[in-house]
């Protein structure tokens, strides 16, 4: 089975940045489910089989299905068990987060660099928790969440010594840390990840997630009108507010003033226990962090 896009599908892109000339492949299997997140017709046995044509790669999303995250009494023996229990978009998920995590782990020895992988799954679970409350299906807003700073991650594989660096020098806010970025790679991490969303032929929404969640609230956002763009920006200082920041910043962004950026049924829905919330996240991300098999 090929899920490949076919190049009438997926426009030529663009010159990588000289800062990603020479990027290592992303892991095929993980690949595939990338390009299958745009397909609404993907059955569970084509998702099943083409997990389990890579037994380590199934064997840690299988892991994960029977980690205390999902808390099942039975354990979970297939990948098509997992599906049929979890659902697709949810097994879409997990097998992205075992894909990403695959890529990067050569790079995320050291604990600054892995504070940029923590940021990323704290993002991915805000964005559930911001979901629940809003009109965006959860798994999707989790998906957008771990793919909002791939830029960053790729950047990392590629130059894991100049961004350990990078993050050594406490910044002012993003702003400032996008800034320090571009002197360095000549693109910053928002950049990046943009133009790895047109080479691996993603779906286009993820364009403006990954070049857009640092720009500030807009107007619409606030207003009421709250689509995957702005959910996935707020989680992401959601994930700074609750101690999930990449760098060491003066200004970290504290939850009320997050909260302002909701539109006001949603900052209505919206009231957790920063603490709580920090724990229950926190809870989260050992358990998808802590792989048995990478």
């Amino acid at each position: 089975m090929s899920a490949s896009v076919t190049p009438s599908q997926v426009p030529t892109p663009s010159a990588p940045p000289r800062a990603l000339v020479n990027l290592p492949p992303f892991p095929a299997v993980a690949m595939r489910i990338l390009q299958l997140l745009s397909k609404e017709d993907v059955g569970m046995k084509e998702l099943s089989d083409l997990i389990r044509a890579d037994a380590v790669f199934s064997a840690e999303v299988l892991s994960l299905a029977n980690s205390p995250l999902f808390g099942f009494r039975a354990e979970v023996k297939s990948i098509l068990q997992a599906t049929a229990l979890m659902g697709l978009q949810r097994v879409k998920a997990l097998a992205l987060t075992v894909g990403i995590k695959a890529y990067i782990s050569s790079a995320i020895k050291q604990p600054c660099l892995r504070a940029c992988w923590q940021h990323s799954l704290a993002c991915a679970l805000a964005a559930e928790e911001l979901a629940a409350v809003s009109l965006i299906e959860k798994d999707e807003a989790y998906t957008a969440g771990l793919m909002h700073d791939i830029g960053r991650l790729a950047l990392i594989v590629m130059h894991p010594a100049q961004y350990a660096g990078l993050l050594s020098e406490p910044a002012e806010d993003s702003p400032s840390l996008l800034s320090r970025e571009r002197e360095l790679f000549e693109v910053d991490h928002c950049q990046a990840g943009q133009w790895l969303v047109e080479a691996w032929g993603l779906p286009k929404s993820f364009s403006d997630i990954t070049a857009r969640h640092h720009e500030p609230a807009s107007r619409d956002a606030v207003n009421g009108k709250f689509d995957l763009q702005a959910l996935v920006r707020t989680a992401c200082r959601l994930a700074d507010s609750l101690g999930f920041a990449v760098a060491k910043c003066h200004q970290v962004p504290t939850l009320p003033q997050v909260l302002e950026d909701l539109p006001q049924r949603e900052r209505n829905r919206f009231q957790p226990d920063p603490d709580d919330l920090a724990m229950r996240i926190g809870v989260k991300i050992n358990c998808l962090d802590h792989s048995s098999v990478f």
